[in-house]
């Protein structure tokens, strides 16, 4: 029963978020809601670690007003008492230039009394960054690193 609540409850919650509904989303979470988005928050600075529901609109109207349309397929669920673990493919669809940018993302999830109290998600940020930018920096990053491991 309470894997199935938590289930629907992070269910709940992706559609919510991936939707921009500010309400859906809050209303999925724990009023103690601690998340982090491990990406450089010097690149995404609506990301990061961050305490409270405040971070939750904050983040939605920061990608409306970065992207047109932002969508999500759920490729991976699981479930074990109060954890839960996603996969999903994120489409996001640049305002400025209508390129399409896409990552997998994983993400974690601790509920309390079938609401989310914290949140962890990974993704390839240098991917993203390259996507997001549109061309290719992995030339450029490879010949800094190869320098700095010979000091």
């Amino acid at each position: 029963m309470v894997e199935t609540v938590n289930r629907q409850c992070v269910l709940d919650f992706l559609k919510a978020f991936y939707s921009g509904d500010v309400e859906g989303t809050l209303a999925c979470c724990d009023d103690d809601f601690d998340t982090i988005t491990y990406a450089p928050v010097e690149l995404f600075p609506h990301l990061g670690h961050k305490h409270g529901k405040p971070w939750i609109p904050d983040a939605i109207e920061t990608q409306k007003k970065r992207y047109s349309s932002r969508n999500y397929a759920l490729d991976f669920i699981a479930v074990d008492g109060a954890r839960v673990a996603t996969m999903t493919r994120v489409a996001l669809t640049k305002r400025n230039d209508e390129r399409v940018v896409q990552f997998e993302n994983a993400e974690f999830f601790t509920l309390t009394n079938g609401r989310i109290r914290e949140h962890r998600s990974f993704f390839d940020s240098f991917d993203l960054v390259q996507q997001v930018l549109g061309h290719d920096l992995t030339e450029s990053f490879a010949a800094t690193v190869r320098g700095a491991m010979l000091r």
